[in-house]
């Protein structure tokens, strides 16, 4: 399958704090891949070396075959929604997305990515009126609106109802159906199992272990999440 990221060896400290070390991972073209760890782990670090929001102190990081620390061309084609999201909030959806759309210099139909996100009924509300499950949708909507061949989601589910959580995965599965490739983090194990290709558990700042959620399943059945959480706690397989 074509390869959309390859993390190879990289190394990220925070004074003497080092939060990567030798962290390795691919992605591939039109999947959902899923990365869990407990707080503190490395995932939203991780995610901000891929979108060049940081640098790695050592390693490489290619996203659709370009090195990151040597341009940042590739971000065109990528959608993210890091950490809580902020916008203009005495603005509505609509504005705020045509606003996003006219920094990319891009163009989509508004309307529909609203739709897409299930924020239709918000109509001329400001945004300073909306919930934190709202405010995830429409970071959603932003990280979508410009049709991203990757995306990068850190905690995408966040302040979702049940019923919003079940249209997040939806949602999620039929871009991923469509070519477009999903990173993600969540502390929710099961939905991540219930939505992801392949998952990726970081611990002491490397990848302690990649696997396909379908042959997982197959072999630890009813006792994978408790799997997940040895690994994520560092222990042992």
């Amino acid at each position: 399958m074509e390869m959309i990221v390859s993390v190879q060896n990289i190394c990220k400290s925070f004074g003497q704090s080092e939060v990567l070390r030798n962290c390795s991972m691919t992605l591939q073209k039109g999947e959902v891949y899923s990365i869990l760890g407990v707080n503190g782990a490395g995932k939203t670090t991780l995610m901000k070396l891929l979108l060049g929001l940081q640098k790695p102190d050592g390693g490489s990081v290619l996203v659709f075959g370009k090195n990151i620390v040597e341009t940042d061309i590739y971000l065109s084609d990528v959608g993210s929604m890091i950490e809580f999201p902020s916008f203009y909030e005495h603005l509505d959806a609509a504005e705020n997305l045509e606003i996003h759309l006219a920094y990319l210099q891009k163009k989509a139909n508004v309307s529909e990515i609203i739709k897409k996100v299930g924020l239709s009924e918000t109509g001329k509300k400001p945004v300073s009126q909306y919930s934190l499950g709202m405010r995830q949708r429409l970071g959603i909507a932003r990280a979508i609106v410009h049709e991203p061949k990757l995306l990068i989601l850190d905690e995408p589910m966040n302040g979702l109802d049940p019923v919003a959580i079940t249209e997040m995965r939806e949602l999620l599965l039929r871009l991923a159906s469509e070519g477009v490739t999903v990173l993600l983090s969540s502390h929710i194990i099961s939905e991540v199992l219930n939505v992801s290709d392949r998952i990726g558990v970081i611990s002491g700042g490397s990848i302690r272990e990649e696997f396909s959620v379908h042959e997982k399943k197959l072999e630890y059945s009813e006792k994978l999440e408790e799997y997940i959480i040895s690994l994520m706690r560092g222990q042992s397989a």
